[in-house]
């Protein structure tokens, strides 16, 4: 069985590929602990001055995290620490004090468009597509990213109430995205933007990230995300909600056709 989460080295950039693409990339437990120590031995390897993100195959950056066979903890505790822990590990991306590329090549929707909107850039394929449906089963996106990289608040808005993904081109249209590339050449791409920062005097863009990450820091970045934490931890602790309870136990039964076609028939059957 092939390693889920792949680490490899070109030169100075390190490359993460998220390696489930029969599962779309979806996040196991087990990746984001894996990513999570990674993340640490790629934040004191002065070797590495960029990192790029990616997803293996055709389909998919990530669309989010496991929900087939996911548990979910019944104990108010066991959810909070698990709130805690998976928003704690893609906070690490925005606190590395390198660069981190996001070179997305299929769909990048729920924990996958957080991974994606939190790299400093983000690049696509053309056939790539963004979304943050979990509102449509009664949950919240792990962090709240959309309002702090768009140029549109009016259609962020819909897009988080809605759960309705967008293409590439949309969301390059909107400011979310720098960059959209042919979907065969968008790693070559995302390296070759990473080569180029790799090329410049690392203690310059060590610095220079900072200023812009404490820009947004004074601008509320950090408190914004740690109450989009305590909101998400209470919607996935609530109880007594019928379309929620409905939906995460058709979920916890395993049955994820008749979860999806639960939550996103009714989106198929009409257009926005």
């Amino acid at each position: 069985m092939s390693e889920p989460l792949l680490y490899e080295r070109d030169g100075h950039v390190g490359i993460i590929t998220f390696n489930r693409p029969d599962k779309l990339n979806a996040l196991t437990p087990a990746m984001m602990q894996q990513l999570d120590r990674l993340l640490d031995e790629i934040n004191t390897d002065d070797a590495i001055r960029c990192l790029v993100l990616i997803g293996a195959g055709d389909r998919a950056f990530s669309v989010g995290f496991d929900l087939d066979g996911l548990e979910m903890p019944y104990a108010t505790p066991d959810v909070t620490s698990a709130v805690d822990y998976n928003f704690r590990v893609i906070m690490k991306i925005w606190q590395l004090r390198i660069p981190a590329i996001a070179a997305v090549n299929g769909y990048a929707v729920a924990a996958g468009s957080n991974l994606a909107m939190i790299c400093d850039i983000t690049i696509a394929s053309d056939r790539a597509r963004f979304g943050e449906p979990e509102i449509r089963h009664g949950a919240l996106s792990p962090l709240l990213l959309l309002p702090w990289f768009n140029a549109n608040p009016k259609m962020i808005h819909y897009l988080y109430y809605s759960g309705d993904t967008i293409t590439a081109a949309e969301a390059r249209e909107l400011g979310m995205i720098a960059r959209v590339v042919p979907h065969d050449s968008l790693r070559d791409a995302a390296l070759a933007m990473a080569q180029r920062i790799a090329l410049v005097p690392p203690y310059a863009v060590r610095m220079t990230k900072d200023s812009i990450r404490r820009t947004y820091e004074a601008m509320g970045f950090s408190n914004a995300q740690y109450q989009h934490k305590a909101n998400d931890t209470l919607v996935l602790g609530s109880v007594g909600i019928p379309e929620k309870d409905y939906l995460f136990g058709l979920m916890q039964q395993g049955d994820m056709r008749a979860f999806l076609e639960a939550r996103d028939g009714p989106f198929r059957r009409t257009e926005r």
